[in-house]
């Protein structure tokens, strides 16, 4: 819900906008049916990406090196952000990235390195969708609104608001298979 919402107000503040060439026509509040679609098909590919390497990959834990690296990144994202407080998208993706990040680690999150290689294996997958939207092109960038810098045609911040969004989406998964868990032991008991 969150990231409908960041998207209906980027929308609107001209962050970036759809080409309704490319789309059906039909919207609800500025985004187009097709970008509801995206996101429930996304969430459900990312976490499936996730499973799928925590379930094949169960001893792959080098949460010291996850944690080391996000905290590079972190504080990476919060000087991208002191440099580019203007541009809105990189702001607000490098700071809430680098709130994301932090709280991963001040929480000990032990599922962070399984997180991250998601992100990477899913950055796959992304470059081609998001190259063909962006190539085409059905999403149009303001680029005043980030930094111009581009891998192929998409944004660079894309793939720090897709980890953003991973992150998030399995913090909320792990949170709910916790509950699932300590539901089923109670029954047991």
């Amino acid at each position: 819900m969150f990231y409908l919402i960041w998207d209906i107000g980027f929308t609107k503040l001209h962050i970036w906008e759809f080409n309704y060439d490319y789309l059906i026509g039909i919207s609800f509040f500025r985004l187009p049916l097709e970008e509801y679609f995206f996101f429930l098909a996304i969430p459900y590919a990312c976490l499936f990406i996730y499973a799928c390497l925590r379930h094949y990959l169960p001893k792959f834990k080098n949460n010291a090196t996850a944690k080391t690296l996000s905290i590079l990144l972190g504080f990476s994202c919060l000087f991208i952000v002191y440099l580019n407080f203007e541009k809105l998208y990189t702001s607000v993706t490098f700071g809430l990235l680098a709130f994301t990040l932090f709280n991963f680690v001040l929480n000990k999150t032990e599922y962070l390195s399984h997180a991250l290689l998601a992100w990477i294996v899913a950055i796959i997958p992304m470059f081609i969708v998001n190259g063909l939207l962006t190539g085409l092109p059905v999403l149009i960038y303001n680029d005043s609104q980030n930094l111009g810098i581009r891998i192929g045609t998409i944004p660079v911040e894309d793939f720090f608001y897709n980890l953003i969004y991973m992150l998030w989406m399995i913090g909320f998964y792990e949170r709910r298979l916790r509950k699932l868990a300590k539901r089923a032991e109670l029954k047991e008991s």
